[in-house]
């Protein structure tokens, strides 16, 4: 499968608005996103690209002093796959002192009670981004607090499977694990093997219309734009638990409101919600 590789460089740059920009694309069917020399490479596959789509968005952004030039061609799969894998080192994060996320060609990584390798490949997930690393110190703090209560685990729009790998290393015993572009799946599955979880977590490509399938939940995990979660919100709790715990994030804080109506509307408990650089992480209770 071909795509088309979109470059974005906004003046003045900086890696938050960067982030931003990819956020904001992700909803218009780019799955993949990188940074260089001061340039977001954002790719979206061929079929779905929408160059007026692009054009509205970006003449319609809500930032003042903000220009951003942009160029696209299209590329093939393979290409720049291979050129990714060949390059890809992140600094290694580390989240609440507990867990250490790196590639697996990092080096001088810090020693944390939880390791997890990811090769991004292109995917969301490497947990620098708000989102990713607010639900990380979310998951951390909610296996502290007890473990032996959240044993099987649903993560909705997965990407390189960093939530679902550190559930699973928490002490969940299965982890079901959903991405809705197949590709991104498979990326997904070599991070699990990576990480020595091969049947613990488990990948498949698809969205909300997989649940319903009579497996239930302890946990479920939602790293997703606003409207696809005010879309399935409903779908991922009838198949949530009897006080189980719903965390959803990929918002902001002006969304909170109207995530908080839908969770309410669904028998949905809000417990705590926090923001950082204006992204959100709110954390729901199944009544």
């Amino acid at each position: 499968m071909n795509y088309i590789e979109v470059s974005l460089v906004p003046t003045p740059f900086s890696d938050e608005m960067a982030d931003v920009l990819a956020a904001l694309l992700a909803p218009f069917d780019y799955d993949s996103f990188s940074t260089e020399s001061e340039c977001l490479k954002a790719y979206c596959p061929a079929d779905k690209y929408d160059e007026k789509a692009l054009v509205e968005l970006l003449a319609d952004l809500p930032f003042d002093g903000i220009d951003v030039k942009w160029s696209a061609c299209e590329v093939e799969t393979q290409d720049w796959n291979a050129e990714w894998e060949e390059t890809v080192v992140f600094e290694p994060i580390v989240i609440a002192d507990q867990c250490c996320i790196h590639s697996p060609k990092s080096t001088d990584v810090p020693k944390c009670r939880y390791d997890v390798v990811i090769a991004p490949k292109m995917s969301f997930g490497s947990g620098h981004h708000e989102t990713t690393a607010q639900l990380l110190e979310e998951i951390l703090a909610l296996y502290d607090s007890d473990a032996d209560s959240y044993q099987s685990v649903l993560d909705m729009g997965t990407g390189t499977a960093v939530l679902a790998i550190l559930a699973a290393l928490c002490g969940a015993k299965h982890v079901r694990a959903i991405e809705i572009d197949d590709w991104v799946a498979d990326n997904a599955r070599d991070n699990v093997l990576l990480n020595d979880l091969a049947g613990r977590v488990v990948v498949e490509c698809g969205d909300a219309a997989l649940l319903g399938d009579g497996q239930r939940y302890d946990l479920v995990l939602a790293n997703i734009n606003r409207n696809v979660l005010l879309n399935d919100m409903a779908k991922y709790v009838a198949d949530l638990n009897s006080g189980g715990i719903l965390m959803m994030s990929g918002f902001y804080e002006s969304d909170l409101p109207m995530i908080c109506e839908c969770a309410q509307n669904i028998g949905l408990t809000l417990v705590k919600s926090r923001s950082r650089n204006d992204w959100v992480v709110a954390v729901f209770r199944c009544s």
